[in-house]
């Protein structure tokens, strides 16, 4: 009779060990449970996986099937692989999806619906013209000085193409308006005005201005009634009679009859 080898009981011991540690083995929760779903890229086309409670590089990589070298890899971990819980780790990377707005088709609007825009106008201005009675003669119109009719008012620009004329009118200046020539283009203007007979000018009779488009511009001209003229002092010789004069002429022919008549005895 054989002897009983040694070596089966060992055998079987060696597998019974080995058999307890594997069944100590489990994997942490994270890689139990249902069919991981690999989440979608974030904007940069990075798949992140967040760590969880008791998740190593080992776990994940069961996880996910992405080897720990990439893992180590695309997140920059040393042989150790530590992880924080809360850590994000980078799975992987695709491109990132470039959105693009399709375009609209632009309305088509029906013509009576569209409102035309206005031609904008060349802006214009506005020159009036005043001559008052100017009773005090200083030159300036004040208090109860009213306007004048009569003063012929020429208006033309710089530039020639301008060339108007116009009468003062008379007035208390709040009721009526001045003599006024809008619509002028804007440009640098030369305004006289011709004093009524009767009338000394107190004022300049012409005057130089530049308008803007927009302004209204108002340029007084004054006059003053002229002074009566003093009467014509006529020299006492100038009133004397005409028969006087007369008189006068005969004495002084006979005088140079006798004269000459004295001038003639003597030769003979």
């Amino acid at each position: 009779m054989k002897p009983k080898s040694k070596t089966l009981p060992l055998l079987l011991m060696l597998l019974l060990v080995l058999g307890s540690s594997l069944s100590m083995l489990r994997l942490p929760a994270s890689a139990q449970g249902t069919p991981y779903q690999t989440p979608t890229p974030n904007p940069n086309g990075e798949i992140i996986f967040k760590v969880r409670p008791g998740d190593s590089c080992t776990s994940i990589s069961l996880l996910t099937n992405v080897s720990i070298e990439t893992i180590k890899s695309l997140n920059g971990l040393d042989d150790t692989c530590n992880l924080l819980e809360g850590q994000d780790i980078i799975l992987g990377r695709v491109e990132p999806v470039v959105l693009t707005q399709t375009a609209m088709p632009t309305p088509t609007i029906p013509p009576e619906m569209v409102t035309p825009s206005p031609t904008p106008s060349p802006g214009t201005a506005t020159i009036c013209v005043v001559l008052f009675h100017d009773l005090d003669g200083n030159g300036m119109r004040t208090e109860g000085e009213d306007y004048l009719y009569g003063g012929e008012v020429s208006v033309s620009n710089r530039s020639g193409s301008v060339s108007l004329t116009g009468t003062t009118v008379a007035g208390i200046p709040d009721e009526i308006d001045p003599r006024c020539f809008p619509d002028l283009p804007q440009d640098s203007y030369n305004v006289s005005v011709a004093i009524p007979d009767g009338f000394n000018a107190t004022t300049t009779t012409n005057y130089a201005l530049e308008v803007k488009a927009g302004e209204d511009a108002t340029i007084d001209f004054g006059a003053q009634e002229s002074a009566p003229s003093a009467g014509v002092v006529v020299p006492d010789s100038a009133r004397r009679s005409p028969v006087l004069a007369i008189v006068g002429g005969v004495v002084l022919l006979a005088g140079l009859g006798l004269g000459f008549y004295l001038w003639r005895t003597r030769k003979i």
